[in-house]
């Protein structure tokens, strides 16, 4: 009997978005980025599946899980692909463009700054004119492609002293559409909300979660917010805000708002509600919402 329900979890998917706004179409994971998203396999598995669902990948046989429903971690082209493969049927998901631009930094630029000093930036001569001036609330500057995950894609550049990698990433990052520069800031707390935006554009969103990263900004763990937070109500209040703009452009499904607390030079602490959108599902996002609706 076939199983119902199938899943594929690419949590490569930011890489694969950038390729495909920069051109490229035919997406294949390096070895490298296989054995980055198995570090967090298991935690996934057990958070977001469940019992009797199973895992899609490139091994499994043609066919193999014909009737079944299918579901990614990011519905991306390469993840439809590989579930097709396998016999399953993918749930119902945003188009790729739609995909492609609700995940990239300009959109969540196009909400609105959060940041003094912030902006995404399309030329390579706007870029280098801006990361020439000194930023506010800190010496360097933080550059960030449109596309990227647990850090990935990313550099932090003082204004007359750019080196030539800092040049290749902005010159990079102009293939994918161009890149987000803010002011590079010491995080004291990263802070998430979690949402859903279901196939009749219904909005629900989780509690906020407290997150725990390594100095790359690479994933270590996920926990509910207890105590009472200051900024509770502002992270709801941008949550609600990005679900509502990602229904208007057409995307359904997960999502994730990650924001962050930082103190200026004054030492006086502040919050960034909106440093990152991520459409699809992420680390913790079970932890703040439960678990996932269930596939067809």
């Amino acid at each position: 009997m076939a199983t119902r329900h199938a899943w594929v979890l690419n949590l490569d998917a930011d890489v694969e978005l950038g390729m495909l706004a920069s051109g490229v179409t035919a997406y294949t994971p390096s070895a490298r980025a296989l054995a980055a998203s198995a570090l967090h396999a298991e935690t996934l598995t057990r958070e977001l599946l469940r019992p009797g669902d199973v895992l899609v990948d490139a091994s499994t046989p043609p066919g193999a899980l014909a009737g079944a429903v299918g579901r990614a971690f990011c519905p991306t082209p390469r993840a439809l692909s590989l579930l097709r493969r396998a016999g399953a049927e993918p749930e119902p998901g945003p188009p790729a463009a739609v995909l492609l631009r609700v995940n990239g930094r300009a959109f969540a630029t196009e909400l609105g700054e959060t940041l003094p000093g912030g902006a995404f930036v399309t030329t390579r001569e706007e870029a280098l004119a801006k990361l020439a001036t000194p930023p506010p609330l800190s010496d360097a500057w933080r550059i960030k492609r449109a596309y990227g995950m647990a850090g990935r894609g990313q550099r932090v550049a003082r204004p007359g002293e750019l080196t030539r990698a800092d040049v290749i990433l902005v010159e990079g990052g102009m293939a994918e559409g161009g890149i987000r520069i803010e002011p590079h800031l010491g995080i004291e707390t990263e802070l998430a909300i979690h949402g859903w935006v279901s196939p009749a554009r219904e909005l629900v969103l989780g509690a906020v979660v407290v997150q725990r990263c390594d100095e790359r900004g690479r994933w270590l763990a996920t926990a509910r917010a207890t105590e009472e937070l200051r900024w509770r109500a502002r992270i709801e209040e941008e949550g609600r805000r990005v679900g509502e703009a990602l229904r208007e452009a057409g995307y359904r499904g997960p999502f994730g708002v990650d924001a962050f607390t930082y103190r200026t030079p004054d030492g006086e602490l502040h919050l960034q509600p909106r440093s990152e959108i991520n459409a699809r599902f992420s680390m913790g996002f079970a932890v703040g919402l439960g678990p996932p609706p269930a596939l067809g």
